[in-house]
């Protein structure tokens, strides 16, 4: 104890902050000029405001919200405090004590989202990054997806409020949610819109607006729509060709066109060609077959009755490794739901109605209405039940109890059956592109590009970028953060398509992304991948303010090099003290 306690404190010498990913994040984020977007546009802070501007929290917002993977703002101020160093030398902003705290963030989201700018933000953003990394502006898509919320709103909002019951596609209908659509750039997938819209509206009417504002960010008509069939109806079609626009959109499968799709197969009304894809190293394989039907439509307004006339193509397309899917997942469903049958089948319930019940619900899971047929019969019995105990006689008094038994048969439909796997793997799309624009191979190439918005969708309610859960009851702050989520959506999709283009024209791949397995390479890697691999890495501070920074690896140092950033980035001329 003595000894201990005649032991001097030594100051400590160094201190020490992990930059990891840091630099890149900020450096690609003032590439896109995000931080002089936003303050060009937004009305500057109230005159006793002082510190960083807008444009500038919110790039340390993004910066928190990409790094960590985390979008609560009270987390924000000690991330800050932690990494001030780094952040002031990589950023060369003075950074106050309170310049990120949770009322200042919320603040920065409240304006952005109640902002009438926000429009023209989007829209010098979306142009720049189109021109600055000359992408190409052929087909654009768009799609929307639900995001729930676990609060309720006060009931003087209700009318008026974004976040309201409709269709969820979390399946939470019993909570409010707001909805939120995605424009992307084929085949980039980069952001090109996104709006945040109330929960209860129908998807159907938001496609021509988006469509609208598409063409004001592109500066053209021209480009290939594309999207789910929710947007072929023939008012959006209508519209767009009359604005000068090329869709193409797959028809949902209600009647009757399911019929008409059959007619068409029995008696295809023009030959029908193969579609082939060419496979780098492997050559030219079958993905399907097809073969289009040109049609003329009609449409009258309901409300000016203007009339709209024009000419279309129906694309008639099988893919084949659609159809092979959709035949097994048949099969899959019939031997599951046939097992749930057989179940009731044994032990049947004496009540016919609540055994109904339960055969329509195995029905609707494993959606079999159409292809398995079945029928309750009712068996009456009688049995003798003696009175008294004891042994019995021929001359032993009993009465006779009415049993009824419930019997469940059940066959496959063969023909419906039979009938689903022809018509397995085809769709109708609908396109007023011209052939030479695009052809039928082109159409259902574009088709396999779908995800890119759904990717989108995953990373904002599953991934690094997940909005959910929303903590904000606010909901000009809930546009806020959707907005400033989509610019980080930009930065990960422009990291992608950087790299994976310059290893594409070098025809090499990137290795030490996989934890355990160090040479598998990918030719394809995730931005979440490569941010990862700047982990570990620590800036030193010693007394006197010199500073020293762990030493890039072979792989951080060609990721630099694949995304055109140059390494002194990380050199302490980024971190010398000012």
């Amino acid at each position: 104890k003595g000894l201990v306690e005649g032991v001097k404190k030594i100051p400590t010498q160094i201190k020490s902050e992990r930059i990891d990913d840091l630099p890149v994040i900020i450096h690609w984020l003032k590439q896109m000029k995000v931080a002089e977007m936003i303050d060009e546009n937004l009305e500057k802070p109230h005159g006793n405001r002082t510190g960083l501007s807008y444009g500038e929290l919110a790039v340390l917002l993004l910066t928190y919200i990409i790094s960590e993977g985390d979008h609560r703002m009270c987390c924000l101020e000690t991330w800050v405090n932690e990494h001030q160093r780094s952040l002031e030398g990589i950023t060369g902003w003075k950074i106050g004590e309170k310049e990120a705290t949770d009322d200042r963030c919320g603040e920065l989201l409240r304006t952005l989202g109640s902002s009438d700018s926000l429009d023209q933000i989007e829209r010098e953003l979306c142009q720049y990054l189109v021109k600055a990394y000359e992408l190409p502006t052929e087909k654009a898509r768009s799609d929307t997806t639900s995001f729930s919320v676990h609060h309720q709103i006060i009931e003087e909002q209700k009318e008026s409020s974004l976040l309201k019951f409709g269709y969820s596609k979390d399946k939470r209908p019993d909570l409010r949610q707001y909805r939120q659509m995605l424009a992307t750039l084929d085949p980039v997938g980069l952001p090109l819109l996104g709006m945040t819209l109330a929960g209860n509206g129908t998807d159907e009417k938001d496609y021509v607006p988006t469509w609208r504002k598409m063409t004001e960010i592109l500066g053209k008509k021209d480009f290939l729509y594309l999207a789910d069939s929710k947007a072929s109806s023939y008012e959006n079609r209508a519209k767009i060709q009359a604005e000068g626009g090329n869709y193409c959109f797959p028809l949902a499968m209600s009647q009757p066109r399911p019929k008409l799709l059959a007619d068409w197969l029995s008696n295809p009304p023009n030959e029908m060609i193969k579609i082939v894809e060419t496979e780098v190293g492997l050559g030219e394989k079958e993905i399907g077959s097809g073969f289009e039907v040109p049609l003329g439509s009609i449409w009258v307004d309901p409300e000016s009755k203007k009339r709209y006339q024009w000419n279309e193509r129906w694309l008639v397309v099988k893919s084949n490794a659609l159809a092979s899917r959709q035949i097994k997942g048949l099969g899959s469903r019939l031997i599951k739901g046939e097992e749930k049958l057989l179940s009731l089948q044994k032990r049947p319930s004496k009540d016919e109605k609540l055994l109904e019940e339960k055969i329509q619900k195995v029905l609707k899971d494993y959606r079999l209405s159409n292809y398995i047929r079945y029928s309750i019969e009712k068996e009456v019995s009688y049995k003798k039940v003696y009175k008294g105990s004891g042994s019995r006689s021929a001359e032993s008094s009993y009465r006779r109890v009415r049993i009824s038994t419930l019997i469940l048969n059940y066959e496959r439909l063969s023909t419906e059956i039979e009938s689903f796997k022809i018509v397995a793997g085809w769709r109708l799309y609908v396109t007023n592109a011209r052939s030479e624009r695009l052809s039928l191979t082109e159409a259902v190439q574009a088709y396999k590009q779908q995800w890119q918005p759904e990717q989108g969708f995953h990373r904002f309610k599953k991934g690094r970028l997940s909005a959910l859960p929303i903590y904000f009851r606010d909901e000009e702050k809930i546009k806020g953060l959707m907005f400033l989520l989509t610019i980080a959506l930009r930065v990960f999709t422009l990291m992608e398509f950087v790299v994976r283009r310059q290893l594409r024209q070098s025809q090499s791949s990137l290795a030490g992304l996989y934890d355990g397995n160090p040479k598998r390479s990918t030719d394809r890697p995730t931005a979440e991948q490569m941010l990862k691999a700047f982990r570990n890495l620590t800036l030193y501070i010693e007394r006197d303010g010199k500073t020293e920074i762990s030493c890039l690896n072979e792989v951080q140092q060609q990721i630099l090099r694949l995304m055109n950033i140059p390494e002194s980035i990380y050199t302490t001329d980024f971190f010398a003290d000012g």
